[in-house]
């Protein structure tokens, strides 16, 4: 039965021919080359010629088609030599891998054997022997010390694993969207030192807002044959992502981190996707916008596109805009169209702008997107893990989603007393205006007439607001009415807003005591 991996790396390489001689120190040697794994030896004994022997191996991610490995020893004689010897190895599939004879390493009482990795060299537990004769020259003559591992030590040899590629689609959106965190990675081989899919492979991703709050798990996702792993989280603030590989018996721990942004907003969310197959691959793209109020100044609004799955929006497509109604100069409707800007792997945007003289209602967001859908990554050529990334698919659909595009109300409420030294009535009185189309092709601000104002009482305290009395505006868009004045609180007055007209409110503050 194999001894635990933490007590064999702590294992002693023997000596032959006699047995440890407890209270004899080891003689101080160099350190290993950084990034190493050393076998420490023990000291031996062999007549008066104390020996300390010591291996050094590479750690796992640096070899490619051989392992070296590096035998130094301290001695208290005047010189010595190898005078024979080599390290083998049995690989996790139990074949035995005999290295070369050790040469002089250039360095005094050092010296190197290397071991030849068949190309399916599988990453593992390796059982590391060392047999040796070193020539150790004394006043007396030269001792010959035979050296060898009296058990074999296990040693991990850990394949390189990376996650060259990781990306957010889209890299920025309004705040609540839903965006995809996506990542490809690949493994080194130890036999042939070329990159391949790392399948199959636990990856663990974690978010750490902006700000104070702290970094967050979110959830242990599995590639796929390809290397690929993707979800679609709603990350509810800008922060940074980060995907990590733990260490395995068979690999090394792989960390990756980027960003993404969340945008404020002040209108309703809006998404949608759309895909498409060509031959057998699919592609497709996430849109998310947001509604439009208009006053009397242009809004732009940004349309950001997130690629879904695996798959890359191309150099070319647009982002169109259409009014399902016509007004004002536009009695057939309207449509926009705006090419997309390409903002990095799997993310584009393209920004529309509307006017107040457009005409208000639905519009139809729609997207036309020659894309990439990506088969597996060329790791050799590590290229981004994208080259293969050459199926063109077609994505073109004119109302992925839709916005609500109104114009702008004000609402405002004043009380005839703001502080009152017991229950009694008192007088609120204000008005709403609405932004509007008006003769010549221009907009304005003018009354609303004749609209419902639903006036709320929110009192002091965590008790929410009640509806106590709805009124209607006159033809010049005012209104005023008598209402008990019981505790202190804020009056709201609500205007509801239509299908092209936003909701506006107002409050004012009452004191009575």
């Amino acid at each position: 039965m194999r001894a635990p991996l933490s007590m064999a790396l702590g294992a002693a390489l023997m000596m032959t021919g006699v047995a440890a001689t407890p209270g004899i120190a080891a003689e101080a040697s160099s350190a290993p080359p950084p990034g190493t794994t050393t076998v420490q030896g023990m000291t031996k004994k062999v007549d008066d010629v104390v020996v300390s022997a010591k291996i050094s191996l590479p750690p796992g991610g640096d070899v490619q088609g051989s392992i070296t490995g590096t035998m130094s020893i301290t001695h208290n004689g005047s010189s010595a030599a190898m005078r024979s010897g080599r390290m083998t190895m049995i690989d996790p599939d139990g074949r035995s891998l005999t290295g070369a004879q050790f040469v002089a390493s250039g360095t005094a009482n050092t010296w190197t054997s290397k071991v030849t990795l068949p190309a399916d060299a599988a990453p593992g537990v390796y059982e590391v022997s060392v047999s040796a004769e070193i020539d150790v020259t004394t006043t007396d003559g030269v001792v010959k010390v035979p050296i060898r591992t009296a058990d074999p030590v296990l040693v991990p040899f850990r394949a390189k694993r990376n996650i060259p590629l990781i990306w957010t689609s889209p890299s920025s959106a309004p705040a609540g969207s839903t965006i995809s965190v996506s990542g490809a990675a690949n493994i080194r081989s130890l036999g042939t030192g070329d990159y391949e899919p790392a399948a199959d492979q636990e990856v663990k991703l974690y978010f750490d807002p902006t700000g104070d709050a702290p970094e967050v798990f979110i959830e242990t996702l599995t590639t796929d044959d390809r290397g690929y792993f993707t979800t679609r989280q709603k990350p509810g603030a800008s922060g940074k992502w980060r995907a990590e590989m733990p260490m395995t018996d068979t690999g090394a721990k792989a960390v990756w981190t980027l960003t993404s942004g969340e945008r404020a907003r002040d209108t309703k969310l809006r998404e949608g996707t759309v895909s498409a197959t060509q031959g057998a691959y699919t592609a497709g793209d996430h849109l998310i916008t947001h509604d439009v109020v208009l006053g009397l100044a242009p809004v732009q609004r940004r349309v950001d596109v997130g690629s879904l799955g695996f798959t890359v929006g191309g150099t070319s497509g647009w982002i169109s805009a259409e009014s399902r109604r016509g007004e004002g100069n536009y009695p057939d409707g309207y449509r926009v169209q705006r090419d997309m800007t390409h903002s990095g792997l799997g993310t584009s945007h393209a920004t529309i702008t509307f006017n107040p003289t457009l005409p208000a209602g639905v519009y139809d967001i729609g997207i036309r997107d020659a894309m990439k859908a990506c088969s597996a990554p060329d790791w050799d050529g590590l290229e981004g893990g994208t080259s293969n990334c050459t199926h063109n698919v077609l994505v073109e659909d004119p109302a992925v989603t839709t916005i609500s595009v109104k114009r702008a109300s004000t609402t405002t409420v004043a009380a005839s007393q703001a502080s009152v030294p017991s229950a009694r009535n008192i007088t609120l009185s204000g008005d709403v205006e609405r932004v509007q189309l008006v003769s010549g092709g221009g907009a304005a601000i003018r009354p609303a007439p004749n609209v419902a104002v639903k006036l709320f009482f929110d009192p002091a305290g965590s008790a929410g607001p009640t509806l106590k009395k709805t009124v209607t505006t006159g033809a010049d868009g005012t209104f005023s009415t008598s209402v008990r004045a019981a505790s202190t609180g804020q009056w709201i007055a609500k205007y509801a807003g239509t299908g092209l007209l936003a909701p506006s409110q107002a409050g004012v503050n009452v004191s009575v005591g």
